[in-house]
């Protein structure tokens, strides 16, 4: 049995994690690999307080196929839970105390935030609370910007959309540029006003994305060209004459870059798998630290309150939340 400890500093304990290259990351990665379910790729951590009340954190491998073993988990783990529960979940992403999610958790599932929309949308049917479990991403990018002069809003404007851009192209490299625009155009414009392209973010939150205009939504598209010309600029300044997208003359969006190659990529701890430090992966540790210290925090909050979280969250932050939530409960 553990206990909530109040007392302890949990930003303190998540920044121990995140120092770049720190040993204490490369332990808990290490960890994290050898509690994976083998069947549905989940993470289950489980603690229980002094009153009996149950702290439950699921890392997951972000789905979005109805089918996978995971997606089959989740629902049938919601759907277990009675509607008087003292259960909150807390998901990741900001899908949580949205009126406009699809009612439909297959739609959710496919359109507002795989996993995370899914379980939103069960839990809403059931009458379930739930929660986001991170912050508005323009109060993280603007805080980011407040405390590191050296990065721009184009670094901010490229970070999250790179981070869009490889689900919406992780099946296809080429899509119908209306049905990409709008969360292109949404995660680039994160950053408020773009000083290296000079567009303005017209959708406040990814929410409204579901539920823009036809009007809103050509709008949109009609910007692209410039907005793929930006980050196409912004991108080779950390892959010198490489382009990213390409804007075809059908109508179609491709994507020229595997992201997963380096030095692109958003993983806050790059030289574990001998990646390069870039601005990217920098803007990438900011952030999930500033996630996870949120996500500590709503799980503080609920615990005080006498409920039971359940917290979903994509399995990287297992290797920051671990070993935070281990320090702050001690053995009773």
């Amino acid at each position: 049995m553990v206990c909530y400890n109040d007392d302890m500093n949990l930003l303190a304990a998540i920044t121990k994690i995140l120092v770049a290259g720190s040993t204490e990351y490369i332990e808990a990665e290490r960890a994290k690999e050898k509690i994976k379910d083998p069947k549905t790729g989940l993470i289950t951590l489980q603690y229980e307080g002094a009153d009996n009340t149950k702290l439950t954190i699921l890392g997951t491998e972000h789905q979005n196929d109805i089918y996978h073993p995971e997606i089959t988990y989740l629902g049938e783990l919601v759907e277990a839970i009675p509607a008087d529960s003292k259960t909150v979940f807390i998901l990741e992403g900001q899908y949580g105390n949205t009126q406009d999610l699809p009612e439909d958790p297959a739609e959710a599932l496919k359109v507002a935030g795989g996993e995370f929309g899914y379980m939103a949308a069960l839990a809403r049917q059931r009458g379930i609370e739930y929660m986001p479990g991170e912050p508005d991403p323009h109060i993280t990018a603007e805080q980011i910007l407040r405390e590191r002069p050296d990065i721009s809003r184009g670094d901010i404007a490229l970070h999250y959309a790179l981070k869009t851009l490889e689900p919406l192209f992780r099946n296809e490299k080429t899509l119908p540029i209306e049905k990409v625009a709008p969360y292109i155009h949404h995660s680039a414009g994160i950053a408020g006003d773009i000083t290296v392209g000079g567009w303005v973010q017209h959708v406040t939150s990814r929410d409204e994305v579901l539920v823009m205009s036809e009007k809103q939504k050509a709008e949109v598209v009609a910007e692209m060209p410039e907005i793929v010309r930006n980050l196409n600029n912004q991108f080779k300044k950390i892959q010198p004459g490489v382009q990213l997208l390409d804007l075809q003359p059908d109508g179609t969006l491709r994507l020229l870059y595997d992201l997963s190659k380096s030095p692109v990529t958003w993983d806050p701890a790059p030289e574990i798998a001998g990646k390069p430090v870039t601005v990217i992966t920098e803007i990438s540790r900011l952030d999930m630290l500033m996630r996870d210290r949120y996500t500590l925090h709503l799980i503080q909050q609920v615990l005080n309150e006498g409920k039971e979280p359940i917290v979903a969250v994509g399995n990287s932050h297992i290797t920051t939340l671990r070993p935070a939530l281990d320090a702050v409960f001690r053995t009773g």
